[in-house]
């Protein structure tokens, strides 16, 4: 039975996560590691922004060396997948297929992609949230705000532009797209950079996309399009679709996730060492 909204999202106990895979699902040891990556515009998109903060970086050169430090990893990118979900499955795509010398592995869940159909239409739900009004920023409780704003502080961030700092990609009350702040936004998109990375996604071990085929933010067509274009530039990879939405199948997913990459990731099995996936 497909969850019944969005809304209501589950948020268990790390461990009521967890515990199953390595239990029931019987996946092989392996470490977990889940930075946190939330400005206080919301979250940071795994993305540098000189307005929310060099999360890119912070996973590169602060996460990923500390972990190899401190725990019995595996420091080689054949054994250190990425996953996420929603942004987070964004970030996933965005850190490996930029950086396959870290990430030999990615599960992307859900993740933002094929912007012009899925966040274009966000940028006038919100100008119609506060019609007439001009924007002023984020408006609490206002969902469509809130989305505009940390999007538009993570894909184009303007630090010459108080009191927030960023550049909208439509004027008001015209509601007219600007299309230079659109195509900054465009560069971070899956679906049309994926085009521009593809020698970078060649060296990777594996790609999982999965989404709900009743995502409430229709994700799941940026999925199938990236699909496509991984397909024609003959660049293998799983693509999966569950009867879920956006939100309420989340955990599964993760384990999901985690089940994937125990299967694509190299170990060492001539020690003890664990694989390292890292989430985002």
């Amino acid at each position: 039975m497909t969850p019944p909204t969005d809304r209501e999202r589950w948020r268990p106990p790390l461990e009521d996560v967890l515990d199953p895979v390595f239990g029931r699902m019987g996946v092989p040891p392996m470490i977990v590691v889940i930075p946190d990556g939330w400005s206080r515009w919301g979250c940071g998109q795994w993305v540098d922004s000189p307005v929310t903060g060099n999360f890119e970086q912070y996973v590169l050169h602060d996460v990923v060396p500390f972990v190899d430090a401190h725990h019995r990893t595996i420091p080689d990118p054949r054994s250190r997948g990425v996953f996420g979900f929603s942004s987070g499955g964004f970030g996933a795509w965005n850190l490996s297929s930029r950086n396959p010398e870290v990430f030999g592995a990615m599960a992307v869940l859900s993740a933002d992609s094929f912007l012009d159909m899925t966040h274009k239409s966000m940028l006038y739900k919100y100008l119609d949230s506060i019609w007439p009004e001009a924007p002023t920023g984020p408006v609490e409780g206002n969902e469509w705000s809130q989305l505009v704003y940390d999007y538009s502080a993570t894909y184009s961030p303007n630090p010459d532009r108080p009191p927030f700092y960023v550049d909208l990609p439509v004027a008001h009350p015209s509601g007219e797209l600007i299309q230079e702040v659109w195509d900054r936004w465009l560069a971070f998109n899956p679906v049309i950079n994926v085009h521009d990375r593809l020698d970078n996604l060649r060296k990777v071990s594996g790609i999982l996309l999965d989404a709900g085929s009743n995502d409430d933010y229709n994700l799941h067509w940026g999925h199938r399009l990236l699909s496509h274009y991984l397909d024609e530039a003959g660049i293998s990879h799983e693509h999966r679709e569950n009867t879920g939405n956006h939100g309420g199948r989340a955990p599964e997913r993760y384990q999901v996730a985690l089940q994937w990459l125990s299967q694509v990731l190299a170990s060492d099995r001539a020690t003890t060492c664990p694989t390292q996936p890292s989430t985002a």
